[in-house]
């Protein structure tokens, strides 16, 4: 979504006083035109009207639309410059409206590149149209119907993240990964961050409506995007940023993505069914972030040293120690905390 029309929408989200004016007008069953620009920009459209140059309340401004014309606000929303003003754009604009008011609406956002808000009396709808945009603005019901149908969907994504992450742990620990285990859990992050992004699109226009179903999104999505980072940085092939490999996958075709070899190829894994067939190391980034007060400086140093998570888990303390940052007593916490996950997924003993 453009980044100007979400920062128009935040101003009409429900808790906002440019919403309740627009609650106010349609409640009343009148229709109305409203312009937001700076006074010089108004004056090349403006042939007449009343100059107030007053202070923006709603219930003024729904008072003022009961004229037939535009309403004209300045950018700050806290004044009314112009009330009932005939606005006379460019008629050699193009339009495929056809009522006047959505026509003029759409001829001024063209020709001044400003918001301007029509408002359909026999439809209680509202449309905004900002330079070449147009956009409907959804009623409050429907929006929190799609986010409730939206987030039941994640949750069962997050239930099947979470198995996936479990299994793909112990693969790790027991150097038994392959691509495809690997492609999967990508697919799962993918589809979860574009129901994460639709929902918060919807969110701008939902306003403080959106509070309890933000929490619930947030709590979903908690971890997903570090664990993104993080198994790319285990199984990437080339010198690639992981936020370049991760921009990479998230661009492509939904038909694409449906392709491990096609996910695994962008993280570097190339030529074919046979480089599948192929078990894979892991760098033990994220299986080493799940080790509390961890910091990644070392984490890093520790991929570093030893290169592979089975070479890790290979290490004696001592050997741990000779890793900058890692002293006696943060080796024992490496060297248990590994324990710990191996104990929690049901693995005996290490290979």
């Amino acid at each position: 979504m453009n980044r100007a029309l979400v920062e128009v929408l935040k101003r009409l989200a429900p808790g906002t006083p440019l919403r309740e004016a627009l609650d106010a007008i349609i409640e009343l069953g009148k229709g109305g035109l409203i312009m937001i620009a700076k006074e010089e920009q108004a004056r090349e459209v403006v042939q007449s009207g009343f100059r107030l140059n007053t202070e923006f309340t709603p219930q003024r401004l729904a008072e003022l639309s009961k004229m037939d014309r535009a309403v004209v606000l300045d950018p700050s929303l806290k004044k009314i410059i112009y009330a009932n003003a005939y606005l006379v754009p460019d008629p050699m604009i193009s339009s495929e409206e056809t009522g006047t008011r959505h026509l003029t609406a759409e001829r001024v956002a063209k020709q001044l590149g400003v918001p301007v808000i029509a408002i359909s009396a026999a439809l209680s709808r509202v449309t905004i149209y900002y330079g070449q945009l147009k956009y409907l603005l959804h009623n409050i019901p429907m929006i929190v119907s799609r986010v409730n149908q939206a987030l039941r969907i994640l949750e069962q994504y997050r239930g099947t993240f979470d198995d996936l992450l479990g299994e793909l742990t112990m693969l790790e620990f027991e150097g038994r990964v392959f691509p495809f285990h690997v492609a999967n859990v990508i697919q799962l992050i993918v589809q979860m961050l574009e129901i994460e992004d639709e929902v918060r699109r919807w969110f701008v226009e939902l306003g403080s409506e959106r509070e309890l179903m933000e929490l619930l999104l947030e709590w979903m999505m908690l971890n997903v995007d570090e664990t993104f980072d993080l198994l790319v940085r285990d199984f990437k092939v080339d010198e690639r940023p992981s936020a370049e490999i991760i921009a990479e996958i998230r661009a492509l075709p939904t038909e694409e993505l449906l392709s491990s070899e096609r996910i695994m190829g962008i993280v570097g894994y190339e030529g074919g069914e046979e480089a599948l067939d192929t078990a894979i190391p892991s760098r033990g980034y994220r299986v080493l972030s799940e080790i509390p007060r961890l910091p990644m400086s070392v984490i890093e140093e520790l991929v570093a040293e030893f290169g592979t998570l089975q070479n890790l888990l290979r290490a004696p303390e001592e050997e741990l120690m000779r890793i900058k940052g890692v002293a006696e007593v943060r080796a024992r916490a490496i060297r248990s905390g590994l324990e710990r996950i191996r104990r929690r997924l049901g693995i005996l003993e290490a290979r």
